[in-house]
């Protein structure tokens, strides 16, 4: 049977033309460009090429050219098919280029098919194979044409498009003028209810399909009916002109601010966040934006007038209620706001305003739990395949005075949020090198390393290597007992700025270990830049590593990718000896856990290792492991 080759970029021609070709009893090949092509042709031969002009990568000239190049092709017939013909010196120059056809789309069936077997037909006639001259003779040729038409086409598209810009811009001005009577407030130039209706009923659909969670804050001014009735409507026409900027400054870009009537906007917020209770935090930090904001005095005419404001917030992640419905609980919830006394917020959701107010409280727990020495630090063993204490963990605590020891699960997404961070931050790091300074003079303690956890916020701090380098300083230390982890989250944030602050402390000494390796985004690319001496393996992978043989595979490459690199490998949560074996077994020299010890404070720890009862945990087989 024969075959043919259609090269067309345009998948309905190529469609086409395989109906067409098939139904008369040819088999077809398909490509969408000249290299395309090339390679099929050179791989599998067939018997016609039918190609298109006006190609992407390579065009149906240069193709021929090619082709009629190619010892192997240049005796396999080529019909040119396309509909870029406008000149006689198109179809002369593609003749002359050694094509065997010249047909213009569209082309009837019969005509079509009838050249094609008249070419198969007379194949073994060929044209003399042109010489080099000839070719550049009709390449020249060609880009003159080419470069003719193309100034031809694009003066008459210059005067097309001036006279079309010219009725665009009329009919756009006047189009712009009516929406802009229909959707906007004309005292405030902010949306009005109609486009408030239309961008709520966008957002909820939005929020549905991306599993996010949106707020839609409801705001009133207090006592504006007051001023309106003592200093005249005009006084409150600017108040609330006024209003409409400054909540503008309160909100992101793609936040939708309305006011839909007398002192009453609405504010959409869009896709804070998955998690209902972070979304909630979102909204009342921009609620607080709002009521501080509104709360600076205003110079109406000449005359200063302190304002409030109440705001209902209602929260929605779905399309299970109107918008009618979402607008009337966050109204219900703005009077809730004002029985409360006036300028605060409220949320429509009982539950949810009870964690919000339980936050606050702990946030302000927390401000008074650093000034009264209520954070701890306890620490857990790390030891190396022998048994040895090689050094601690340092773990933070917070000893409630009325709830007792909180874990740092509770508080530090608490603490990130409200910037305590920082603050926290740098009383561990001097908290772990005055124990570092303890520990000097002990043998049994001289030589271990303390290492703590560096939050993002705190090592993206412009100051954070001079904070850090002033520390060790004053504590007098050797820089070598200090060990900063680093996720790979914060890393891959700014990697250049990381790798820059890290040689920056390395060359004083500082270690640093990438904590809860192969959790984030783990690439080859970035540990071969970053100066690390250490990768901890995170504990979801030690976990199951004697029953689940991807994570055994996991961990058992994260070992051997750091042994070539040089970089040492601890495991964490290795909580039996089954465990710490297979880990012994693919050369993880380093371990911390429960088989060892648990987070401890400094009492109980440095009686732990004066008692000599950690390398204990090994018995004699698994320390020659």
């Amino acid at each position: 049977m024969t075959c043919i080759l259609i090269v067309d970029d345009k998948q309905d021609n190529l469609y086409y033309l395989e109906t067409l070709l098939s139904s008369h009893g040819y088999r077809v090949m398909t490509a969408t460009n000249g290299l395309e092509a090339l390679h099929q042709a050179r791989n599998n031969p067939p018997q016609l090429i039918i190609s298109d002009l006006l190609m992407p990568n390579m065009d149906g000239y240069t193709l021929l050219r090619s082709w009629k190049a190619d010892s192997s092709l240049n005796k396999i017939p080529f019909i040119v098919y396309t509909a870029t013909y406008t000149e006689p010196e198109d179809k002369d120059l593609a003749l002359s280029l050694g094509a065997d056809a010249f047909i213009l789309k569209p082309s009837e069936p019969t005509d079509f098919i009838e050249i094609v077997r008249k070419v198969l037909s007379e194949q073994t006639v060929r044209r003399p194979v042109s010489t080099i001259a000839d070719e550049t003779k009709d390449l020249s040729e060609y880009n003159s044409i080419l470069i003719r038409k193309l100034e031809e086409k694009t003066l008459q598209l210059e005067n097309a498009n001036r006279v079309l810009s010219e009725e665009n811009a009329k009919l756009k001005a006047a189009e712009k003028r009516i929406q802009h009577l229909a959707y906007f407030d004309l005292l405030t130039n902010l949306p009005n209810r109609r486009f408030l209706m239309d961008r709520l009923q966008q957002s909820l659909a939005a929020n549905a399909r991306l599993k996010s969670n949106g707020a839609l804050l409801y705001i009133d001014l207090d006592n504006f009916k007051t001023l309106n009735d003592t200093r005249g409507h005009s006084v409150g026409d600017i108040l609330l002109a006024e209003v409409a900027k400054r909540l503008r400054t309160c909100l992101r870009d793609g936040d939708t601010l309305a006011r839909i009537g007398g002192d009453e906007f609405v504010v959409i917020l869009e896709n804070l966040d998955n998690d209902l209770s972070k979304a909630a935090i979102l909204a009342e930090a921009v609620c607080g934006k709002i009521i501080a904001s509104i709360q600076s005095p205003f110079l109406l005419d000449g005359y200063t007038y302190h304002c409030s404001t109440s705001i209902g917030v209602a929260l929605f992640s779905n399309t299970t209620f109107t918008i009618d419905e979402l607008l009337q609980r966050a109204d219900i919830a703005m009077y809730q706001a004002k029985a409360a006394g006036r300028n605060t917020s409220r949320f429509y959701d009982p539950e949810m305003q009870a964690s919000i107010a339980e936050r606050s409280l702990l946030e302000r727990d927390l401000r008074i739990a650093i000034s009264n020495d209520q954070l701890k630090l306890y620490y857990q063993v790390q030891v190396d395949h022998l048994g040895k204490a090689h050094g601690v963990e340092a773990l933070l605590r917070w000893q409630h005075p009325e709830k007792g020891l909180i874990l740092p699960m509770q508080f530090i997404p608490l603490a990130e949020d409200s910037g305590l961070i920082i603050t926290i931050g740098r009383w561990v790091m001097e908290t772990a090198c005055a124990q570092i300074k303890k520990w000097e003079t002990s043998p049994l303690t001289s030589n271990l390393q303390i290492a703590i956890n560096v939050s993002a916020s705190q090592f993206h701090e412009p100051n954070f290597v001079d904070d850090a380098s002033e520390i060790i300083a004053h504590h007098a230390i050797n820089p070598n007992r200090l060990k900063l982890e680093l996720t790979e989250s914060l890393v891959l944030n700014d990697i250049e700025e990381a790798i820059h602050k890290m040689h920056d402390l390395k060359k004083i000494g500082v270690s640093f270990s990438m904590d809860d390796f192969g959790t984030g985004f783990s690439s080859l690319s970035y540990l071969t830049k970053l100066p690390l001496d250490q990768l901890k393996i995170d504990q979801s992978f030690v976990r199951n590593i004697c029953s689940d043989a991807r994570d055994a595979v996991v961990v058992q490459t994260i070992i051997g990718m750091a042994n070539n690199l040089g970089i040492d490998v601890i495991a964490e949560g290795v909580e039996d000896k089954a465990q710490q074996k297979l880990l012994a077994k693919h050369q993880c020299k380093f371990y911390q856990g429960y088989l060892f010890g648990k987070p401890m404070p400094i009492e109980e720890l440095e009686k732990t290792l004066n008692s000599k009862t950690i390398p204990s945990r090994l018995n004699n087989h698994e320390q020659t492991l």
